[in-house]
């Protein structure tokens, strides 16, 4: 980041970079993996401009999270790293992707439709299940349209010159702008979220990206780490314990009380509705199907948790650094540890067609049984 974000401290860049899933080993580095382009002229050769190498190793590679596409899976990872299984996670091949920037998060929607986000502001689309991917936006591209978004506000909006002003630092700052998470409703509604209070969405699929931080209740621009939805509710996460909820499809948002200062990495819906949130040193909350109250949850422990999901059965699963695995068979009311096949630094986990358990990590993704 260039001094425009002065003010954000090296504590902030560490939780960025844990909020990222990379684990515990990746607080080391000193700064963001991402690159500056100057708008109009990007640097060739630059993450954008580079697509990701092939190599035989890149199931073997730094990965992000893994998620599922119908029956297949899909791993991300650094440097524009996929990797896709169609069989439970025992074998993997790599995707062809047209960016070299490090991958967060992933959404499909169906076995074909599904969008990945990244670094420099990056969203790509896959219309085939992961096998290919085009680019739809980057960091430029969603700078220049905050700005556009920004000058076109009346004169006699008392902020029209703060938003103006806000809206050319990014325009300066390039592409460097990391996204952290990304959620579809359908085949066109999405929403996008990540540092720095970043957030656009769109209803055509990704074709267009609209920048959206007015409609999230989120004033300081605190990093936002996760998204999940149930229906045409949708909760978003971040740091300082940041949380806010949409009743209205996304539309808007009304800030919550997550009763903890700590920041949250990982939100989940379960089928009845309910959300569960996870983040640093075990910080844990749930929130109730049919009303904004929000309940603490005490974890075993206070391991910093990276993911969250429900299982096929319906416990909630939550991840925590160091492959702690907590599980909840009371919708995440309470979890309980339970042993996993690794115990190294995990940083997210899927479960397969055929209920076997699939975890990416510093060192790649693997099947646990």
């Amino acid at each position: 980041m260039n001094n425009n974000n002065e003010g954000i401290d090296g504590s902030r860049r560490a939780l960025l970079l844990l909020g990222m899933g990379v684990g515990l080993q990746a607080l080391l580095a000193p700064v963001l993996a991402s690159t500056t382009v100057a708008v109009g002229s990007a640097i060739m050769g630059s993450p954008l401009q580079q697509p990701a190498s092939m190599t035989p190793r890149a199931a073997q590679g730094m990965l992000t999270r893994v998620v599922a596409a119908g029956d297949r899976l899909v791993a991300m990872g650094e440097r524009g790293l996929v990797v896709l299984s169609d069989d439970g996670g025992r074998h993997w091949r790599q995707a062809r992707v047209p960016v070299s920037v490090t991958l967060t998060s992933a959404s499909f929607v169906d076995a074909h439709q599904g969008w990945i986000a990244g670094h420099n502001g990056v969203v790509l689309h896959t219309s085939d299940g992961g096998e290919s991917w085009a680019v739809q936006t980057d960091g430029v591209a969603l700078a220049a349209a905050t700005l556009a978004q920004a000058r076109a506000l009346p004169a006699s909006d008392a902020g029209r010159d703060r938003h103006i002003a806000e809206a050319e630092r990014l325009v300066a700052d390039g592409a460097d702008k990391p996204l952290l998470s990304i959620c579809f409703a359908d085949a066109l509604h999405g929403l996008v979220v990540g540092a720095f209070g970043l957030a656009a969405a769109t209803r055509d699929g990704g074709k267009t990206w609209t920048p959206c931080r007015e409609r999230l209740a989120n004033p300081m621009g605190m990093h936002l780490y996760a998204i999940a939805r149930h229906g045409r509710t949708w909760v978003i996460a971040g740091e300082q314990g940041v949380l806010m909820r949409s009743n209205d499809d996304g539309a808007s948002f009304q800030a919550l009380d997550s009763l903890s200062p700590r920041t949250l990495f990982a939100v989940t819906a379960t089928r009845q509705g309910a959300f569960i949130c996870g983040g640093l040193l075990g910080a844990a909350c749930r929130l109730d199907a049919d009303s904004l109250e929000v309940t603490r949850v005490d974890l075993p422990g206070q391991a910093t948790i990276l993911s969250a999901l429900q299982l096929r059965d319906g416990r909630v699963a939550l991840l925590g650094q160091g492959g702690r695995w907590l599980v909840s068979a009371d919708g995440g009311a309470r979890f309980t540890e339970q042993p996993l096949a690794r115990r190294d630094p995990l940083t997210s986990i899927v479960e397969a067609g055929d209920g076997g358990l699939v975890a990416t990590s510093l060192g790649g993704v693997a099947r646990l049984g």
